[in-house]
This record gives structure tokens, C-alpha cells and sequence, in this order.
């Protein structure tokens, strides 16, 4: 029997690699075991899976509403625009056309005058791509296959510009273009011709919004061609399109223009009927009944359109109108503060305050208001004008040319501004000053031939004779219809002693002369003492 046990243990012993009776591993052995290289590896994986499935949780948590809201937009990618090698050999390539297409879009937009947001176009060498790395997944592939899936297409731009002929001149080139979406829309534009190039792409994009967004290539073109516009509108509005409310708004608006006042007041009624929380029509119907003499109903639609958005600075401005129609000018200019309250940056309301100061006769708070409206854009027109005419109807020149030159140092790239320095700066007699602003504006368009006259007639007054003809007979290039020229032409070939020259000038004046200016007898005396 004892022998039987002895042998029994001795079995087990050998199954359990040990003695018989053998204990269990202790806990030093299990933590060395974990702590092994292949216990590290299994634990190491099993944090890493977990990590990584976490992260996938949040990245799909974060992404999704991502995914969706560029599922719902609609995107419009420009693509590269085929150009012939010529063209490109001039910096014309095929991704800086595109870039042109983009900015003749932005420029629609602008020209349109509207608060309607419009399509959201980018050109393809300028959007930002994002991928996984090392797995060449991207959302913006996910998002091109989910639309295919669901045939919501992302809108594209492509074309080319074809040759006229084997030598592909620029003149003759044209573009053509493709609006891709479950259709196709073909483009074609004439030959550039001699038309500037910005105003040729601006063209392409209005041809393009005509197809995309029709309601804003019709405004864009509202102010040179009111009658084409009301007629599109109409369509728009007699085909139930979307934006039929802002079609007619914008007939609304060119009847206004027109002095149309009671079809005007229709047409804003009519969008407004169309949606009764369209703020635009209601705050233009608000001005057209005002103008009309309805200040209550004026009054009615800007309270309506102020209960709906009280951060609405027109509806205040509204207020405003309606307190100076009712001849209260203080409350006129306590609405005028709030609405430049609740749009900081817009010079109108400090100008509009500062104008109604100045009728008053409180020059100081008027100017005070015009100064914060120029604080605000110092190349702001209608402010600027209100405090230079009031400057220079006091005869104060050196406070006008104050405010001239803030207006030309700010915008360095307006002609006008310099000019308009430059003829103050003139009015002062310094001439030095006054070259230097002409010379700018005449840089700036050279085909301005009054330009080129002004300065040459300050060259003539700092004494610089040759120069000054060289500016003169080149506005006279410019504008040989232009009789004053040959009158300040006359006066450098005189001051020379260049007689037959200055006699012919003077001649020439005399003949494009049609205004019977009190210049003519010094001329015609000119003449005679030159003549000997």
C-alpha cells in the first residue's frame, strides 16, 4: 500500500516537472514573468488597441458633423484652365487663370451690392486637402464618393482658351468654359481682343453666375443696365425661383431709383409676402414709405424689422430718418450714435450725425462727428466731402488740405485723391507739394490727360520749363481737343522764346475755344505782342 502512494507521487512528480507535493508558483515568479519582454509585448498591444480605438471613437465624433456640413455645402472648385504655351511663357499659366476665373467671381459679388450669400468658390490649387497618414485615406475623397453616391455632385469649372488661328496671338484667343455638375453647362466668350484681362475673366464669372447663382449676375449688372435686370428678374420671379423674393427686391430697388415710388412699394410688398421675415425689403420699404410721406407705415416696418434683430443698425438709422423728416434732429442723431454702436466700423452714421450738426450751424460738434467718421476710414467720400466743403466755403484752404491729403496718404493708389490734394496744395501755391501729388495721379493713369496739364503748369511755376513741355505735349497726345492745354502749352513755348510755337499755341486755343473764357483777350494780346 506505501508502496503504491511512493509510486503514485513519483508520477506526479513527473508530470509536474517536480517533486511530488510541488507548490504552486510564487507571486515573485508571476511578476517576473510579466515583466518579461513577451509579457511587456501582450500588454503593450492590449493598451494600444485600446488607445487606438478611442482615438478612432473621438476622430469619428469630431469628423462626422465635418463630414456632414461639407456633404451640405455647395463648394464650387475651379480647376486648372488650359492655356497655349505663349501664354503661359507669360505668366498666364493654367492654375493662374483659374485664380483669375476667382477673382472675376469675387468681383461680381461686389459689383451685385447685396447681402445675399452667394456660391463658395475656391480654386483647386488652393484648397487644403487633409489625409490620414500612411493610409492615404482623406476626407475629402470620403466626402467626393459619398457624393456620388447620393448623385449630389460637387459643382466644377474647367475649360481652355482656344486659338484663333496657328499663331495663337493673345487677341484672338477666347475662353472656353465647362460648369460641371449632373449636367454640363458649356461656356463659350468671345476673343479678348483688346478688352483688359480683369474685366474679360469678370465677363467668364458673370456668364458663370448666370448659370449657378443668377440672381447675383442679374444685380451685378442692375446699375448699368436697369432694364435688362428688371426683365430677368420678372423671369426669375414668373418661374417660382428660390430667390424670387430678392428678385424682387432688386426691381423693388431700381423702381425706387427711378422715383417710381408707388411701384416700388409694390414690389417690396410682394417679397415681402413671399417671406414675411425677409429683413432687406422690409427695411427698403421702410425708406420708400418714409420718402413718400408715410412716416407711420415707414415707422411700422422698421419697428417690425428692429422686434425681429434688435442688433439691426438700418432699422436704427430708420428711426433716424424718421426723426429728421419730423424735424427732431436731436433724436435723429441719439439713433445715428446706436446704429454706429451696433456696427462699429461703418463711417456713414458718425458723417450723417456730423452732417445734420453742420445744417444746424454747431460747426465744432460737426466737425467733432466728421472727424470720428474719417478716424473710422479716412478715405470715406461722403464724410470728407462734408468737412472740405465746409472748410473751403469759409475760405479756410489750409484746414481743407488737411483733410485732402489724410484722404490721398490713405489711399496711395486713387488717382483722384492725389489730384484733388494737388489742387489745394496749387490753391496755396506750393508748388513742390502739388508736382509731387500730380506726378503721382498722372503714375497712376497715365491716360489722363487733365493730369498731365496740372503738372505741367506746377513745373511751370517751380520754373522747370522743359519739363514742363515735355508734360504738356503729352496731354496734348492725349486730348488734342483739349483747348486749355494749348494754353498752358503756349506759356512754356513764350517763357523759351519760342515765339512761332507759342504764337501757333495760342492759335490753337483760340480755334477749340468754345466756352468764351475770360482767358481770350490775354491770349489774343499774347499773340499781337509776339507777333512784333
Amino acid at each position: 500500500m506505501a508502496r503504491q502512494r511512493r509510486k503514485a507521487e513519483s508520477t506526479v512528480a513527473e508530470e509536474t516537472g517536480g517533486k511530488a507535493g510541488a507548490s504552486p508558483p510564487k507571486p515573485r515568479t508571476r511578476l517576473r514573468e510579466r515583466f518579461s519582454l513577451a509579457g511587456f509585448d501582450t500588454w503593450s498591444t492590449t493598451v494600444r488597441s485600446i488607445f487606438l480605438n478611442a482615438l478612432f471613437l473621438v476622430a469619428v465624433i469630431v469628423v462626422f458633423p465635418v463630414l456632414v456640413s461639407q456633404f451640405r455645402r455647395d463648394e464650387v472648385v475651379i480647376e486648372p484652365i488650359a492655356v497655349p504655351e505663349a501664354l503661359s511663357k507669360e505668366g498666364l499659366t493654367a492654375d493662374v487663370a483659374a485664380s483669375r476665373v476667382w477673382d472675376g467671381l469675387q468681383d461680381v459679388a461686389a459689383k451685385a451690392k447685396t447681402s445675399k450669400a452667394s456660391i463658395s468658390a475656391i480654386p483647386q490649387s488652393r484648397r487644403v486637402e487633409f489625409s490620414f497618414p500612411d493610409s492615404g485615406f482623406s476626407i475629402e475623397s470620403l466626402i467626393f464618393h459619398v457624393r456620388r453616391l447620393f448623385n449630389a455632385y460637387e459643382t466644377r469649372i474647367s475649360g481652355e482658351f482656344v486659338c484663333s488661328d496657328a499663331a495663337c496671338a493673345r487677341s484672338g484667343l477666347r475662353l472656353r468654359l465647362r460648369v460641371v455638375r449632373d449636367t454640363v453647362e458649356i461656356i463659350d466668350l468671345p476673343a479678348i481682343g483688346d478688352e483688359p484681362e480683369r474685366q474679360y475673366f469678370a465677363d467668364a464669372a458673370s456668364s458663370i453666375m448666370a448659370t449657378l447663382d443668377p440672381f447675383i449676375a442679374i444685380a451685378a449688372d442692375a446699375e448699368k443696365e436697369p432694364l435688362r435686370a428688371t426683365t430677368l428678374a420678372r423671369r426669375l420671379i414668373r418661374s417660382h425661383h428660390k430667390d424670387a423674393k430678392w428678385a424682387y427686391n432688386l426691381v423693388g430697388l431700381i423702381r425706387y431709383n427711378a422715383n417710381d415710388l408707388p411701384a416700388a412699394t409694390e414690389d417690396f410688398r410682394a417679397a415681402i409676402a413671399l417671406d414675411a421675415g425677409f429683413l432687406p425689403a422690409r427695411l427698403n420699404l421702410g425708406n420708400v414709405l418714409r420718402v413718400s410721406g408715410d412716416l407711420d407705415g415707414g415707422q411700422a416696418e422698421f419697428n417690425e424689422v428692429h422686434s425681429r434683430d434688435a442688433s439691426n443698425a438700418l432699422a436704427v438709422e430708420g428711426f433716424s430718418d424718421i426723426a429728421m423728416a419730423r424735424k427732431q434732429p436731436d433724436e435723429a442723431i441719439k439713433f445715428l450714435i446706436q446704429a454706429a454702436d451696433l456696427d462699429p466700423e461703418n463711417p456713414r452714421y458718425y458723417a450723417k450725425a456730423g452732417k445734420i450738426e453742420l445744417d444746424r450751424g454747431r460747426k465744432e460738434q460737426g466737425v467733432d462727428l466728421l472727424r470720428r467718421s474719417l478716424e473710422l476710414d479716412p478715405g470715406y467720400l461722403v464724410a470728407f466731402a462734408y468737412l472740405a466743403s465746409m472748410y473751403l466755403g469759409d475760405s479756410n484752404y489750409e484746414e481743407a488740405e488737411k483733410v485732402f491729403r489724410d484722404a490721398a496718404d490713405y489711399s496711395p493708389q486713387n488717382a483722384q485723391a492725389q489730384a484733388e490734394d494737388a489742387n489745394l496744395l496749387a490753391l496755396l501755391h506750393k508748388w513742390d507739394q502739388a508736382a509731387e501729388r500730380y506726378n503721382r495721379a498722372k503714375t497712376l493713369e497715365p491716360a489722363n490727360a487733365g493730369y498731365w496739364l496740372e503738372y505741367g503748369r506746377c513745373l511751370q511755376a517751380l520754373e522747370k520749363q522743359k519739363e514742363a513741355l515735355e508734360a504738356l505735349e503729352t496731354a496734348v497726345k492725349l486730348a488734342p481737343e483739349k483747348a486749355e492745354i494749348y494754353s498752358a502749352l503756349g506759356d512754356s513755348y513764350r517763357d523759351t522764346g519760342r515765339k512761332p510755337e507759342a504764337i501757333a499755341a495760342y492759335k490753337k486755343f483760340l480755334e477749340l475755344d468754345k466756352s468764351n473764357s475770360p482767358t481770350r483777350p490775354v491770349i489774343q494780346r499774347f499773340i499781337e505782342i509776339l507777333s512784333g
